[in-house]
């Protein structure tokens, strides 16, 4: 599912998916935002979110 969250430092507009393929090989891994560097949160996959970058507000 395509998630869209606003990045707490440089108020950049990302999105992200944190879909899994394989349920039983899921870990925590954390989103990083592309444009400052900031986690904006963590998700429970077995993939490695990318977020991809909505509106940049830098």
């Amino acid at each position: 599912m395509i998630q869209r969250v606003p990045c707490s430092k440089c108020g950049s507009l990302l999105q992200y998916d944190n879909a899994s393929i394989h349920e039983g090989l899921r870990d925590f891994e954390e989103v990083i935002c592309p444009v400052c560097g900031n986690v904006v949160g963590t998700v429970f996959t077995d993939l490695l979110p990318v977020a991809a970058v909505v509106k940049s507000e830098g």
